[in-house]
């Protein structure tokens, strides 16, 4: 591999006010950022430019209206990439684990970076990089391209699905290569990093949709998947665009989102994170203030090209893999999961060669399945599933 690894020891800051407590710094965890060369197919996609917050509203609805059914039809030419791209990752290694050398790599989706993983608050409740970790798992968590401290290129041909997806397998051989093995510090000092025997693979929502992709793309790297937050066959289908209460985030919250260019899209309001991530009752009105505080942008290259990431069955994929739901998921199921979903076509038509294909719905919890009151029985499902395949 000639992917270029740089540690830093400095602390990845959270954009949170004084009042949400700081994480305990002596996990054994380390902050890097890595530089990975990506070779991709984008699409040139005629789709009009977000250059205000009008644009941001027209933009969703035109997308709803005219690209959900064939966002092909909207191809206009081949985008070559060849780039090499600096992506912002936290590494975990639970010491003196027998499973310490199973390696989770968490994808987020979007409207977050990779501290939807890793809560700040109470995060004996909502973290699941603690819960991995506790459970004896090694993770890696990162903030996919143009969030975070990520690079945030062109938000219109750059930051599409297939550079994503080309960066996710990247990440898998580099850790599979053992580049990351070896001594490394942290701030509860030294800690050993193995040679991972296994990847499993945990998306949630458009980090789901990568997810799958890859297990299309390349099935002999990925030993078993999650895939939270997305079922491809939900029988109501995703909520549009036009739920997400999208604005054009420079202008939005310039002072959070100014470093990104034209197409970057944000969620504009506390009441707009709500609408598509949390369901009344199952929730802390604290976690939704903490998702407004640490909420992430998308691109519009992202919106227009994500059914690409669902467009072929992963028939060579040969591991297990689990979609973990919550009840009242809005994003994926428009609010009401249970039965809405075909698994026999799951089995027989996308995956399958796979050793297993399970779901499990989660009572009592909406999209952003981390930040509802029950997520410590959503992580030990998860756990539980994996350990009945060997992993």
């Amino acid at each position: 591999m000639a992917s270029l690894l740089f540690l830093t020891t400095l602390s990845i800051l959270s954009q949170v006010s004084k009042a949400v407590p700081t994480r305990n710094t002596t996990r054994p965890c380390v902050n890097l950022n890595l530089s990975l060369p990506v070779t991709a197919n984008n699409s040139i996609y005629d789709i009009p430019r977000v250059d205000n917050s009008i644009d941001a509203v027209d933009y969703a609805w035109d997308l709803d209206r005219w690209t959900a059914p064939n966002p092909a039809d909207r191809v206009t030419g081949v985008k070559d990439v060849h780039e090499t791209f600096t992506i912002s990752a936290q590494l975990c290694v639970p010491q003196h684990s027998e499973k310490a050398e199973i390696l989770q790599i968490a994808t987020h989706g979007f409207g977050f970076d990779k501290r939807y993983w890793d809560s700040e608050v109470h995060p004996e409740q909502y973290s699941y990089v603690d819960a991995a970790l506790a459970a004896g798992y090694s993770i890696l968590t990162y903030d996919r391209l143009g969030t975070g401290h990520s690079d945030k290129p062109d938000a219109y041909e750059i930051v599409q699905v297939p550079v994503e997806v080309e960066i996710l397998k990247e990440l898998i051989l580099l850790a599979r290569s053992g580049t990351l093995a070896g001594e490394s510090r942290s701030p509860s000092g030294i800690i050993q990093v193995p040679e991972f025997e296994k990847t499993v693979l945990v998306g949630h929502s458009f980090g789901s949709g990568l997810t799958i992709a890859v297990l299309a793309g390349y099935p002999d790297i990925v030993d078993g998947a999650v895939s939270t937050g997305l079922i491809p066959n939900a029988e109501f289908g995703a909520a549009g665009q036009r739920s997400f209460g999208l604005e054009y985030a420079p202008v939005s919250e310039p002072r959070r989102f100014g470093d990104r260019g034209s197409g970057y899209l944000v969620q504009g309001t506390e009441s707009s994170v709500q609408q598509i991530f949390f369901k009344k009752g199952f929730f802390e009105s604290e976690m939704l203030a903490y998702a407004e505080q640490i909420k992430e942008t998308g691109t519009a290259g992202e919106f227009v090209s994500f059914a690409t990431a669902l467009g072929r069955p992963a028939a060579l994929y040969s591991g297990p893999i689990l979609f973990a739901l919550g009840q009242y998921d809005f994003g994926t199921c428009l609010g009401e999961c249970p039965g809405t979903y075909d698994l026999a076509a799951l089995k027989n038509e996308t995956f399958p060669g796979a050793a297993d294909v399970s779901v499990h719905v989660q009572p009592g919890s909406g999209h952003a399945l981390t930040m509802h009151s029950n997520a410590t029985g959503h992580y030990e499902a998860i756990f539980a599933y994996l350990g009945e395949h060997g992993l």
